[in-house]
């Protein structure tokens, strides 16, 4: 088939649209309301037996838009998050261990441990 002129038209009931007219293998079923496009000649001809209305074409729906992926900048700033946390609860740890401490090494040992969580922190923290 050449190209073929065609038109928007909305039929007033279900319908069923035969192939030949439609220009497809098999018949098309429409919803009353549903703009379709069919040959000219077609759509003049179920206008003129009121069968169905001419219409504009239907309006593109806008495409939902997918969520943006997490940029670098935010995956690194929720990975610093999460390192500082750890942090911090390391440096929770230490404390506890600090204060249950007895005996000069033990402490001493403590102190060290608990030192150095708290200059990772800091350093996390800067």
């Amino acid at each position: 088939m050449a190209n073929v002129k065609k038109k928007w038209v909305a039929f007033k009931s279900a319908t069923i649209i035969p192939a030949e007219m439609a220009g497809e293998e098999e018949d098309t079923k429409v919803q009353i309301g549903k703009p379709v496009h069919v040959p000219a000649f077609y759509a003049d001809s179920v206008v003129q037996d009121r069968i169905a209305d001419h219409c504009d074409a239907p309006k593109k729906k806008a495409t939902a838009k997918k969520p943006d992926a997490p940029t670098a900048d935010e995956i690194a700033a929720a990975e610093l998050v999460d390192l500082i946390a750890a942090a911090q609860l390391t440096v929770t740890e230490a404390q506890t261990l600090f204060d249950d401490a007895e005996g000069v090494e033990a402490i001493e040992a403590a102190e060290l441990e608990l030192t150095a969580a708290k200059d990772a922190l800091a350093e996390l923290q800067a």
